[in-house]
């Protein structure tokens, strides 16, 4: 019988991060490197943030996502603050949770 950590990577892998289920592949670059992974975009908490206040300059508006990746496939675990691409639109990295091998990513920019 596998352990609960073995049947959550099983998961992960068959169903969360299947192209035909959750996940979309999206050009990620991050620290240098650039490459196609397996994104899931966590349109729930995105909706949570998207209600944080709004202290911005008029005609500037906050775009806040957040995603889920496998720490395999980023390769590392980003830091808060850096700059990190989602395909061609640049983001600041905001909050970073690493669960289970799943970094869940809390992105922001601000557009005009």
């Amino acid at each position: 019988m596998k352990n609960f950590k073995e049947m959550l990577d099983k998961d992960l892998e068959t169903t969360f991060y299947n192209t035909n289920e959750f996940a979309q592949v999206r050009k990620i670059k991050y620290d240098g490197v650039s490459k196609d992974i397996p994104v899931v975009l966590d349109s729930e908490e995105t909706k949570d943030r998207n209600g944080i206040g709004s202290d911005h300059a008029e005609g500037i508006y906050g775009r806040f996502i957040v995603i889920r990746v496998r720490l395999s496939d980023l390769g590392s675990e980003p830091r808060q603050g850096a700059r990190f691409w989602i395909d061609n639109d640049l983001f600041k990295i905001t909050n970073v949770l690493n669960e289970y091998n799943e970094l869940i990513i809390h992105l922001e920019r601000f557009d005009e």
